[in-house]
């Protein structure tokens, strides 16, 4: 193993987008919503070009869980939050979208729903629940 292909790998990780927008409808994320986000045009506005900061609203857009109650929790984690459904109805009324979808967990059967359809978990590598 070369470090230095380990340190290129990383360093283009900088350069990834956080999170993606299908037909202005449908946005997907790794984790889940920031309290410091309300609209899309301010992950946008996001200097993307540095490594994901250990706290904070990019933090949050990968470490942040959808949960059962109200309104904004401590996530137990020790990054992000958790969130309720009002919280995923008011963002997704603000932006004008229908789902957010994420990929931060492992689901058994593939794929849940959360929110009451509006949010949408999915977990594609089936051979993953033989490593747990």
């Amino acid at each position: 193993g070369n470090a230095n292909v380990w340190k290129i790998f990383t360093d283009l990780f900088d350069y990834f987008p956080l999170t993606a927008l299908v037909e202005s409808e449908i946005f997907c994320l790794h984790g889940g919503l920031s309290p410091s986000v309300e609209t899309l045009d301010n992950i946008r506005n996001f200097d993307r070009v540095q490594e994901v900061p250990h706290e904070g609203p990019m933090c949050d857009l990968l470490w942040s869980d959808p949960d059962d109650r109200c309104g904004w929790g401590i996530s137990p984690r020790g990054a992000g939050y958790t969130f309720g459904q009002n919280i995923s109805e008011q963002f997704n009324h603000t932006n004008n979208l229908k789902l957010i979808a994420r990929a931060h967990q492992l689901v058994m059967e593939g794929y849940n729903w959360a929110h009451v359809n509006f949010f949408f978990q999915i977990h594609n590598f089936q051979d993953l629940r033989f490593l747990c």
